[in-house]
């Protein structure tokens, strides 16, 4: 967290080799002294350099001095992120914008490239999030033990968030749990618990994870948490349902049901989208439909939600009913929803498996390959089970028997994987 590392960023975020910046100015050796935190510049360089990089000249000046203006902005934002809606954490960062674009002082300035991963977060825009983390915050050489508590808790935080989000949830996780020794308030430790909770459930450690969410959950009710408590009830039962614990699945999705309010669209959705699920594990196909139709409307009353899962699931279970004659048009508006690459795989899938139905066998081949590739990068265990399962079967009825046979390998090492046995 030095002035170096500072010039350095903002050369590489402009996509400039260090010849750009020093020619004319200062020779490469001493510019290379100075990105290495080697050598201090003078007052007047730093304000060439400041000019050949387009920054204010003040951003490379007094850069270890914080500002109680600053704190106070970085402050609120905080408190947006923890407490208030999307779209009110999406106003403050677009109404202070020039305010915080180039911060002085180089430790409020990292707090804040903190806060904004985590804004990105809040308000879904998981992939900038990720540019974030990895070309600004990666890139700051940082001391842990030189940090005030609060940046190095908040740091570990972003950085077990940034490890969740890119699917590698055992790094995650250990983070987490260090983040959760280093601090005993007991919202603090519902919320870390929780967030365990969820990455040993994507490790298919699924009794692990039900250690975690109940620990949440416990907490949660006795601070009167309501909305955090249905959170938790609905991670609950999906775990059940994973174990096949159905009817425990269910029974938690009911008490999910009984402590949320009017007003809390997101949860009610997500409670009968999962609802849905153990419905359809259960084979009551229609049943499970009208629940998927009831997430699908409540999801349409909040702007960040993802619409995505909920249409695809609805596709699946009009695939299950054999309701064929409205299913092409219902595939058209689940693919315009789509927004990640895990969503296009999880498309392909079912999209395979209609065609599949409809004996269209080139379009199924090449929608179960799409999907069995995202799958595969993406590392969803379950989905590349049910895509390469499919496959073989697929592939041995039509004598294709080498093929066949390494779908199904991978689909016995997806299978164990999945159930934690390697």
């Amino acid at each position: 967290m030095k002035l170096g590392n500072r010039i350095k960023r903002i050369r590489l975020l402009k996509g400039l080799k260090q010849a750009d910046i020093c020619h004319g100015i200062i020779s490469p050796t001493h510019y290379s002294n100075i990105e290495n935190c080697r050598y201090t510049p003078s007052i007047d360089t730093l304000k060439l350099l400041a000019s050949r990089l387009d920054v204010p000249e003040t951003y490379f000046q007094n850069v270890y001095e914080d500002t109680s203006e600053m704190q106070d902005l970085l402050s609120t934002l905080e408190f947006k992120i923890e407490k208030e809606r999307v779209e009110e954490v999406q106003e403050y960062l677009d109404s202070h914008q020039n305010q915080l674009q180039y911060i002085p002082s180089i430790r409020q300035e990292y707090y804040f490239l903190l806060l904004k991963f985590l804004a990105l977060v809040k308000i879904e825009r998981d992939d900038q999030a990720i540019k974030l983390y990895e070309n600004e915050i990666a890139m700051v050489e940082i001391d842990e033990s030189q940090l005030f508590v609060s940046t190095r808790h908040q740091y570990l935080y972003v950085t077990a968030v940034y490890h969740y989000y890119v699917g590698d949830y055992k790094i995650s996780g250990e983070a987490f749990k260090r983040i959760l020794l280093m601090n005993e308030d007991p919202l603090f430790k519902a919320k870390i618990s929780f967030n365990i909770a969820t990455t040993h459930y994507y490790l298919c450690q699924f009794e692990r994870a039900s250690k975690y969410a109940i620990e949440a959950k416990d907490i949660y009710l006795m601070l009167h948490e309501w909305e955090k408590v249905g959170d938790c009830y609905n991670l609950i039962a999906l775990l059940c349902r994973e174990m096949n614990e159905f009817d425990e699945a269910e029974k938690y999705i009911q008490k999910g049901f009984t402590i949320i309010f009017n007003e809390s669209h997101y949860l009610k959705a997500i409670l009968h989208h999962n609802y849905a699920l153990i419905l359809l594990d259960k084979k009551h196909y229609e049943e499970a439909f009208e629940q998927i139709e009831y997430a699908i409307e409540f999801k349409k009353n909040v702007s960040h939600a993802d619409m995505f899962v909920s249409l695809n699931l609805r596709l699946e279970l009009l695939l299950k009913m054999e309701s064929l004659s409205s299913i092409k048009n219902e595939m058209a508006i689940v693919k315009s929803n789509i927004r990640t690459k895990n969503n296009e795989g999880n498309y392909s899938l079912v999209a395979s498996l209609i065609e599949f139905k409809l004996e269209h066998f080139k379009q199924y081949e090449e929608l179960i390959t799409t999907s069995i590739e995202i799958f595969k990068e993406h590392i969803d265990l379950k989905q590349m089970k049910i895509a390469t399962e499919h496959y073989a079967n697929y592939l041995a009825m039509n004598k294709k028997y080498k093929k066949a046979f390494e779908m199904q390998v991978l689909c016995t090492k997806c299978l164990k994987k999945y159930k934690g046995e390697i």
